[in-house]
């Protein structure tokens, strides 16, 4: 723990001066960085900012209201805001608005996950997916830009799909990134060349690192970002490495061991013919996807839900839920911590649906392009050092620099 050596700061036991400001919401606690260099160091050391993000995490979970992150579209051309909604169970009220610091060549960006207050996001367009990724914490305006290897614009054309995941080590105390490229042409059958290119990148290191010996069943075909659960991202892939035949099937990965594995969905035949298979979520801890019979570009007003009640065995996939929606859906957006669904309708505007109650809130923005995370303020990054970092390249890959943006807020 950082010493506070004021005289004014003596008055209090310095134990019980922790216990109370890592109660108090990180945007206040942020400001008294300025208070004094005593301060500073002690708010900026990792054992505060830890408890102060386990407090955080714990009142967000178990309090009466939940902060949320909204960015109103993926496409961003002038206009880059992002919305803090505060969900107190009755209504979705705005806290403030963001922008995003960072620019994307395509104009679009991608929502690639978040956890513990930072969000990572790359560039949507698939010429431009994963070169640059960036780590992000809305609250204290600043983020990573994490260049992946392989980017010049010659060589990143050999891979046609390129996805990536986002996660906290916390084993490590480490956030990490995985990148998994595919090469363009693949001949699925027997090919001995290497079909495939997997590297993680650890925040701490800085630096990628190529997993050499990772078997990849399939080929990751879905373009949402990947739920996180057990330990193990999961998506949606297809055309089994063994067969040219394109059958949808669930891959994760486990980012205790770095091991691929392959899940099969349930059979669920009644809505092959009029819908893919839908991206996957993590529901009241399982994991768990939404279906409609017949969506479309008018949405549906029946929706199902499939959990996976124990992970990994496909005999525990139950259909839990098929209700009637308010509205027609076009797709499910996110969840509240009440598991409400939030829904973008096809009237333009997002409701959040209980299937259990059938209770239905409408929230005050319209859709179109949407991505929501479930966010908590955090002190993550306040550590780093304020300075802008040049890249420096090793043969082990690529190290990044932290980029501190100063905006009030």
């Amino acid at each position: 723990m950082a010493q506070i050596t004021n005289k004014t700061d003596k008055q209090f036991p310095e134990d019980i001066l922790f216990e109370v400001v890592s109660r108090l919401p990180a945007k206040s606690v942020g400001r008294f960085t300025t208070v004094s260099k005593s301060w500073y160091a002690f708010i900026r050391s990792p054992a505060f900012i830890a408890s102060h993000l386990n407090r955080s995490i714990a009142r967000n979970v178990d309090g009466d209201s939940s902060l949320y992150l909204l960015y109103a579209s993926n496409i961003l051309d002038d206009h880059k805001t992002c919305m803090i909604l505060c969900d107190n169970m009755v209504s979705f009220d705005e806290v403030y608005d963001v922008e995003l610091p960072m620019d994307f060549e395509s104009k679009t960006c991608r929502l690639v996950g978040s956890c513990n207050g930072l969000v990572c996001l790359t560039d949507n367009h698939c010429a431009f997916n994963g070169r640059i990724i960036y780590v992000w914490n809305p609250l204290l305006r600043k983020f990573k830009s994490i260049i992946g290897t392989c980017c010049c614009n010659r060589l990143y054309e050999k891979f046609s799909e390129v996805s990536v995941g986002f996660w906290y080590d916390g084993a490590k105390s480490d956030y990490k990134l995985i990148r998994i490229m595919h090469f363009e042409k693949v001949d699925f059958a027997g090919c001995d060349k290497e079909q495939y290119h997997v590297e993680v990148y650890s925040l701490n290191t800085g630096y990628w690192r190529k997993i050499d010996d990772a078997k990849l069943p399939g080929i990751i075909k879905c373009s949402y970002q990947p739920a996180f659960i057990n330990g193990a991202l999961i998506w949606r892939a297809g055309y089994s490495l063994e067969s040219e035949i394109d059958t949808d099937f669930i891959l994760s990965f486990d980012t205790r061991s770095e091991l691929f594995q392959r899940m099969e969905f349930p059979d669920f035949q009644e809505y092959h013919s009029t819908q893919e298979v839908p991206c996957l979520v993590v529901y009241k801890g399982c994991l768990a996807f939404f279906v409609a019979p017949d969506c479309g570009s008018i949405g549906s007003d029946v929706w199902s839900i499939w959990v996976m009640k124990e992970f990994g065995v496909v005999e525990s996939w139950v259909k839990e839920y098929s209700e009637e929606t308010p509205e027609k859906a076009l797709w499910p957006l996110g969840f509240t911590k009440n598991n409400d669904i939030l829904i973008d309708t096809s009237h333009g505007g997002i409701i959040a649906f209980n299937f259990e109650t059938k209770q239905t809130r409408i929230l005050p923005i319209c859709g179109d392009n949407n991505f929501w995370i479930n966010y908590t303020e955090s002190l993550v990054f306040l550590e780093e050092k304020n300075e802008l970092l040049k890249n420096r390249s090793s043969l082990k890959g690529h190290r990044t620099g932290i980029t501190d943006e100063n905006a009030s807020g």
